[in-house]
């Protein structure tokens, strides 16, 4: 029996994230951290995040971090900063001058995080002594935003 294809509701569509990072720093302005963000293009949900160093590990963790629907039939546009070659799959991979504007949202969000978030801002008098509380503060304000698009 031949197999037919799907309806077109039942296609498997293909999603589009945009992946970034931005640097806050925990303690003293020497101690910088990077916060790593993966944004659903369509949503404008945050579907996953890091904080680390900025380096092809974390960008691994990145991608350990994205839920299972994400790794498969997604395209993923990057700034050109080469961690992120080496960390997702080279096919679907689409790194982009930020000219281009292919990371707009993702640049959106990350303003939009650093003025609901104190420690976010990079000169400040709001900062966090510890990574633990940095990582609670971050993830509170990300929750949030994810429940305002709901």
């Amino acid at each position: 029996m031949p197999r037919r294809r799907p309806k077109k509701a039942q296609r498997r569509q293909w999603e589009a994230l945009e992946l970034d990072e931005m640097w806050t720093f925990v303690g003293r302005k020497r101690r910088k951290v990077w916060l790593w963000l993966a944004v659903e293009r369509a949503s404008r949900r945050v579907v996953a995040w890091v904080l680390g160093r900025r380096d092809a590990a974390t960008a691994r963790r990145l991608w350990a971090a994205l839920p299972r629907r994400y790794r498969r039939h997604c395209w993923y546009f990057t700034d050109l900063f080469p961690a992120y070659a080496e960390a997702l799959p080279t096919g679907p991979h689409r790194p982009c001058p930020k000219a281009e504007g292919q990371t707009s949202i993702v640049e959106a969000l990350n303003c939009s995080l650093r003025q609901r978030c104190a420690v976010l801002v990079r000169k400040t008098c709001s900062f966090s002594k510890s990574l633990t509380m940095h990582a609670a503060r971050i993830k509170i304000v990300i929750d949030n935003h994810n429940l305002t698009l709901t």
